[in-house]
């Protein structure tokens, strides 16, 4: 156990926790005393106070002879809905959606998640509905991750804020704003630097000896994607090299081969991609036209999915904090409820590099 704080503090916490989250249900019986003194080495007077400080909140009643029994506990007043409509496609959501479950639990916030549609339904329409849904619950608020690949997505998550928004639920963005940096919308957003990110990358590339690097992402990317890019050319210039000396290629999903040819012609040495996705789908390609990786080029990407350390050769990768960027919105979010007039707050948080097989540097032969 950790002596940031109190003895007494750190078991009320782990148990406030265990029945918050239902791993003790209603009704069921805590440990004895005794159990607990010995689980966590503490006296008897230790857990007594945080017991006494769980039954204060009503959590558990304490009975003589009987034992300590588990409470329903009482609903929070505050909700919020997550409307996550590319959660299946953009592998990051559903840990931030873990997260933010598990904040919601600590911090007394009830997080809602949408009913499931029975019939197929474009991104657009399943988006309404879902907000729909949360304004007939009448949620206090919404995380809300902008559509991306739609035409005119401006417009289109414009909407979707109004409409919520009129009806007086607070909104947090999670990961991307609506519009082209630098215009923002005056609304609360939570993710990472995205410039950083595409910086501390390309600067890994240049460190392990590439000259020639290309950036490879599908036509018209994500705004967040673009920030990647604005963060490889900063890295260019910092090193001493031209901005302009960025290759780009445009990524086809259901033709990798082609990208990974117009790479090989140009005699890049270093890839990054704009996600993890798309950089597994490259190295493949890469793989197969007789590319040695990471002898001959090497190739990164970012997010560090769960299979990124799982592929032929594994991946290097920008490892966004999910937990972090979870817990964050989840007090922003309270926050933006009980105080809608405070000033939008925009957190950009820092990931870490994860170096792996696919960016090691090789030995002079």
């Amino acid at each position: 156990m950790t002596n940031a704080k109190p003895l007494y503090l750190q078991i009320y916490d782990d148990l406030r926790i265990s029945i918050r989250n239902q791993s003790y249900s209603p009704g069921d019986l805590l440990p004895s005393e005794k159990s607990i003194c010995e689980r966590y080495s503490a006296s008897r007077p230790t857990v007594a106070r945080a017991l006494k400080m769980l039954s204060e909140e009503k959590l558990i009643e304490r009975r003589a002879g009987f034992g300590t029994q588990v409470l329903a506990p009482e609903q929070s007043s505050l909700t919020a809905g997550l409307l996550l409509p590319q959660i299946m496609e953009t592998e990051i959501f559903q840990p931030i959606a873990a997260s933010i479950i598990n904040a919601g639990i600590t911090s007394e916030l009830q997080i809602s998640s949408p009913y499931e549609l029975n019939r197929p339904q474009d991104r657009k329409a399943v988006t309404l509905s879902q907000a729909e849904q949360f304004i007939h619950k009448k949620v206090n608020g919404v995380f809300f991750a902008p559509l991306e690949n739609i035409p005119d997505p401006q417009s289109f998550n414009r909407s979707v804020i109004d409409r919520l928004t009129s009806q007086g639920i607070q909104v947090v963005l999670l990961d991307r704003d609506i519009y082209p940096w630098p215009r923002q919308t005056p609304y609360d957003l939570i993710g990472i630097d995205n410039i950083e990110a595409g910086y501390t990358m390309a600067n890994h590339l240049l460190e392990m000896g590439c000259h020639q690097l290309a950036f490879v992402s599908q036509e018209n990317p994500a705004m967040t994607v673009k920030l990647r890019k604005i963060g490889t050319r900063e890295a260019l210039i910092h090193n001493g090299l031209s901005a302009r000396s960025l290759l780009r290629i445009h990524y086809d999903i259901e033709q990798p081969a082609e990208a990974a040819k117009q790479l090989l012609k140009a005699n890049v040495d270093g890839i990054l991609c704009s996600n993890d996705a798309t950089a597994a789908s490259i190295l493949r390609a890469m793989f197969d036209l007789g590319a040695r990786i990471p002898e001959q080029i090497k190739v990164c990407g970012f997010d560090d999915v769960k299979y990124a350390s799982l592929l032929s050769i594994p991946l290097t990768s920008y490892k966004q904090p999910c937990e972090d960027i979870g817990r964050i919105a989840v007090e922003t979010m309270i926050h933006r409820i009980q105080h809608p007039e405070s000033p939008p707050h925009r957190i950009a948080l820092q990931g870490n590099l994860i170096a792996r097989s696919s960016t090691a540097r090789c030995r002079p032969q």
